[in-house]
């Protein structure tokens, strides 16, 4: 039976700026909310936009951090929030989705496009804590190098723990830096990359078109379904 949720008002604490046209918003909740998994979302909803479905964010933040959802300003719901400031509130659901692995040492192959980043950053972070040796994969797209969200972090993790990998490719700049692909990901290159990886799961995260090409690919390449999870967004 799916888990009700109950709409409770969240304050902004601190707006990060992380890429031109993308912050990190950090908030509090008035009475608390529920522990969450790695994956999950909230929804938020801004009743004078006339968007009564509200939007969903996934969250960005580890458990253990102030719950953090990170946010590209596009479209108009999205540019409300980026433009809020500290002190503002707005009413979300609590955490909520499954978009999580039940395992705690399968490897992850994490596929995302843009800001479909953020849940992986929560995860990554949260599973590093729980068992180092676990195999993380992450293929992240972007436009520019400029556009790359948590880029720091990413590089941070990757450094410190060998069972992290970051491939990063980008779409509309020529130079680039060694280790960088430039295109678009594939599900070719993803397989290829993972010949080595026992029994991986499989996390997609981005646009429609994005989600829809690389679970079609996979599922194509052999990959069995139940193996692939996927987030999909679109801008309002």
């Amino acid at each position: 039976m799916k888990k009700e949720t109950r709409n409770k008002k969240y304050t902004v604490l601190r707006v990060v700026p992380e890429t031109p046209g993308v912050v990190t918003l950090q908030l509090a909740c008035t009475d608390g909310i529920s522990l969450y998994i790695p994956g999950q979302f909230i929804t938020v909803y801004l009743p004078e936009l006339g968007t009564p479905e509200g939007k969903a964010y996934s969250i960005s933040s580890a458990p253990g951090e102030p719950l953090c959802v990170t946010v590209r300003a596009r479209g108009e719901f999205s540019r409300r929030l980026c433009a809020l400031r500290p002190g503002d509130t707005f009413l979300a659901s609590e955490p909520c989705g499954y978009f999580y692995s039940e395992s705690t040492a399968s490897a992850l192959v994490m596929l995302a496009a843009g800001i479909g980043v953020a849940p992986f950053r929560s995860m990554i972070l949260d599973a590093v804590r729980k068992n180092s040796a676990r195999t993380l994969l992450l293929f992240y797209s972007n436009k520019t190098m400029s556009d790359i969200v948590f880029g720091g972090l990413l590089d941070t993790l990757a450094a410190a723990y060998p069972a992290v990998r970051v491939n990063h490719f980008i779409t509309k700049e020529e130079s680039l830096p060694e280790g960088v692909v430039r295109g678009r990901i594939t599900a070719e290159a993803v397989v290829h990359a993972i010949e080595e990886v026992p029994d991986p799961e499989f996390f997609i995260c981005g646009s429609i078109s994005f989600v829809r090409d690389l679970w079609s690919g996979l599922w194509s390449a052999g990959i069995n379904e139940d193996r692939l999870y996927t987030e999909a967004f679109f801008s309002h």
